[in-house]
């Protein structure tokens, strides 16, 4: 560092604070650092870094999957808005596995991170610990409606699963069903059925409810719904839990020779890119990928400085209406 700052013609210190903070350095300043840092082919010792400053310049990040591209995408737009500031993402991918969490959380917190983002509420008793005793910034996104460790963003599944409803009954379908992942591995795909669930009983109505064995997968999900519809043939409409359920749904429907939506309307969640694509287009929920990912990145640096940003943030959704109902 000190040769970079000698070549630079700057002091050690504000290489340190570019390397940290690279816009609080002048734009001047900064071209020749990084002309520096390039000319001897300088690569900054992370966890010196860290030792001396009691914190490393790592954000972890904690995702059920990766599979879904709506999670990519809050990753990706955190990435973008954090790196800009001198921090960089360590991503864990639990796989709906609590104890999965709870071994990622300690592995994360072992790097001494400036903070650390999770995916919703429900956390094993250890981590719940781990977690209260670290002095870090958590936040805890994609989901609302509890208090939360420290901060919260994201919106609430059951009025996802509610508005969903109300759309359906307001299209005239009263036998409804949901076609679901596990709702033992999908905590957030439950909460979406209670929604659903709670505002069609409300009006005297009841919901079948079928679920996968395993991951989001459209050959199970199409002979899920095959199976439901011959025992069930009063089913008029059908809430997935994902589009790719919703997907395999379609495709089966397409496979039967039942119309969509005469016989069967389908919605989905997600609205994943192929969703304006498939025949008919299908209707689903916008959850707010995007801007998950800058107001966790905007809490985030706020926290950093000094600041006492705000601790709960509902985004809400948006239910996109296509011809599959």
């Amino acid at each position: 560092m000190s040769e970079v700052a000698q070549l630079a013609d700057v002091s050690p210190s504000t290489v340190s604070l570019y390397l940290r903070r690279p816009d609080e350095v002048s734009s001047r300043r900064a071209e020749r650092i990084q002309t520096a840092i390039d000319k001897l082919s300088y690569l900054p010792n992370t966890m010196a870094g860290g030792l001396a400053s009691s914190r490393s310049n790592i954000i972890g990040v904690i995702v059920p999957t990766i599979t879904f591209s709506f999670f990519s995408e809050t990753l990706e737009t955190l990435e973008r808005n954090l790196r800009a500031a001198g921090y960089q993402l360590l991503i864990g991918n639990t796989e709906f596995d609590a104890s999965r969490e709870e071994e990622l959380i300690r592995s994360i917190l072992s790097w001494n991170p400036s903070g650390l983002v999770l995916t919703g509420f429900s956390h094993s008793r250890k981590s719940v610990s781990l977690l209260s005793n670290s002095d870090i910034p958590i936040i805890e996104m994609w989901d609302y409606g509890q208090e939360g460790l420290d901060m919260v963003v994201g919106f609430s599944h059951r009025t996802c699963g509610r508005l969903v409803a109300e759309h359906l009954m307001r299209c005239g379908y009263q036998h409804m069903a949901f076609l679901s992942t596990n709702f033992q591995r999908d905590i957030r795909a439950n909460e979406r059925y209670l929604g659903f669930h709670d505002a069609i009983a409300a009006t005297g109505g009841s919901v079948l409810v079928r679920e996968l064995a395993g991951r989001s997968n459209t050959a199970e999900a199409g002979q899920l719904l095959c199976t439901l519809v011959n025992d069930h043939p009063e089913v008029q409409a059908v809430f997935c839990s994902n589009d790719m359920v919703a997907l395999g749904a379609m495709l089966e429907c397409q496979r039967q020779g039942w119309s969509i939506p005469e016989r069967l309307a389908i919605v989905g969640f997600g609205n994943q890119d192929f969703t304006d694509s498939t025949v008919p287009p299908m209707t689903t929920v916008e959850p707010p990928r995007q801007a998950i990912g800058e107001h966790i990145a905007r809490l985030l640096l706020d926290r950093l400085k000094g600041g006492n940003p705000e601790k709960r943030i509902d985004l809400g959704i948006k239910l996109i209406v296509r011809e599959s109902t």
